[in-house]
């Protein structure tokens, strides 16, 4: 490959793959304003359908651990094709299901498919894409991601308010279909050399330590700390440490974790994790503040988060060629201080805030928290070797969606309702808005400090 050059397979490989992790994102955001309609339909509270994106996400999460290792072993073309037929096995579930159980069921299954797909597109950009056009392509194939979260608040709204939720998963299945034209015929089926054994019990480590951490979060609804949360907790802390000590020592490693000896990519890390944290927990609360306090309709509900949705997609290629150009502290720095301003102007709107104002407020915290988040994960993978970027990748990826998990199970313990009436209901969802948004304001602050400790540590440009 032409130093400077990206051939067109390569392109078109990126958007394939792009697709169906598109295609995963659309599915899991237009959920979101469904849950309103999902608690009465299937008679489950809050705290149980917000499972359906909290338990989504994890599974992707632990999904993309094993990217590294999957890329070792089996062609891009390969990966891909796992990737396409989980998720369309998973959608048609999720089509048919006739209880909640079995939509969960689905869900969890595309949530496979998504997690083999978001790495592919950063692995192929990772060891495809010459380094000086970096931050170009990472911003072209998440752009296409990133169209998702834009369309899916308001595809959910309307599909759901027109055809029913159901419709949103069969809609769909034509546009995984295109990423299959396109990637069949584009994806490289080299096979690669490596005879890479999968490490099942290190695997095993940090699955029981995500889940059991999500878990105990989850509990945390009841308002009270029992012994079933202090035992959640336990294991969550001891499954991480023994799979840290394992993987340390281990010739086979299911990531190579010592890329975190860099101050640097540790403090990259948080502030992509916050960023994304805070991210999710507002794209689960807006809707349904809209639908409980405002009594929008679902379509409303995403009209609402579409025009910010949008801009934060528009502007992802503009924030990649700012790293090209600036580097990462400038706009780690403007991004890092615009996020700031605008939660706490989101902070003192919140207790009242009505829909046009809801709209605007999301639109400029979408456009400032993209340019922290876009520019982190860039910036953490220009500090590692080359030979690192499919663990860096698998990393990143990972803790997008964990950290994701959370956010959504944390926006639904401060959105709890408990009322009986409409007025009840409507004025508990917007207490519990109001104070999701301070207690986000103050992490975002804390983030600063990740921000001053990533400079100052930094190695690349």
């Amino acid at each position: 490959m032409n130093e400077e050059k990206v051939s067109p397979k390569v392109i078109w490989s990126i958007v394939a793959a792009a697709i169906l992790g598109f295609s995963g994102i659309l599915t899991e955001t237009s959920m979101n304003v469904t849950f309103p309609e999902l608690i009465q339909q299937f008679n489950q509270p809050m705290g149980t359908v917000q499972w359906l994106t909290t338990a989504y996400l994890l599974v992707v999460a632990l999904m993309m651990l094993t990217s590294a290792h999957f890329n070792a072993i089996l062609s891009k073309r390969q990966t891909y094709m796992i990737g396409l037929i989980a998720f369309v096995l998973g959608d048609v579930i999720a089509i048919v299901a006739q209880n909640f159980w079995l939509l969960l069921l689905g869900r969890l299954i595309m949530a496979v498919g998504t997690g083999f797909a978001l790495p592919l597109v950063f692995n192929i950009i990772f060891t495809s894409v010459p380094m000086s056009q970096l931050g170009k392509y990472m911003g072209f194939g998440t752009l296409i991601i990133s169209l998702a979260p834009a369309l899916g608040p308001v595809y959910g709204g309307v599909v759901t308010y027109t055809l029913g939720w159901r419709a949103i998963f069969m809609i769909v299945l034509p546009v995984v279909i295109i990423s299959l034209l396109i990637g069949w015929f584009n994806l490289d089926n080299q096979k690669p050399k490596s005879k890479n054994q999968f490490a099942y019990g290190q695997f095993a480590l940090i699955g029981i330590s995500l889940v059991s951490a999500i878990l105990a979060l989850g509990k945390l609804q009841s308002g009270k700390l029992t012994a079933t949360i202090i035992i959640l907790a336990l294991v969550a802390i001891i499954a991480m440490a023994g799979f840290i000590k394992v993987a340390n020592n281990a010739e086979n490693k299911l990531v190579d974790i010592s890329v975190f000896r860099s101050k640097a990519v540790v403090m990259a890390l948080l502030i992509y994790a916050t960023s994304q944290v805070i991210n999710l927990a507002v794209n689960f609360a807006v809707p349904q503040y809209s639908q409980l306090t405002l009594g929008t309709t679902t379509m409303i509900a995403g009209l609402i988060l579409m025009p910010g949705s949008l801009l934060g997609s528009i502007v992802n290629p503009i924030y990649g060629a700012m790293y090209d150009r600036l580097g990462a502290n400038k706009p780690l720095t403007w991004g890092s201080l615009a996020f700031l301003a605008i939660m706490i102007i989101f902070s003192v709107m919140a207790p009242s805030i009505a829909t046009i104002g809801l709209t605007v407020v999301y639109a400029l915290f979408t456009v400032a928290r993209n340019l922290t988040f876009s520019v982190a994960m860039t910036a953490g993978v220009a500090e590692v070797k080359p030979q690192q970027a499919g663990d860096i990748n698998a990393i990143f990826n990972t803790v997008q969606q964990f950290v994701g998990a959370v956010g959504t199970t944390v926006a639904a313990l401060f959105i709890q309702t408990t009322g009986t009436t409409k007025s009840a209901i409507a004025t508990q969802t917007a207490t519990g808005f109001s104070h999701l948004i301070v207690f986000s304001t103050v992490i975002v602050a804390i983030s600063l400090i990740w921000l001053v400790i990533f400079m100052k540590n930094k190695t690349a440009k």
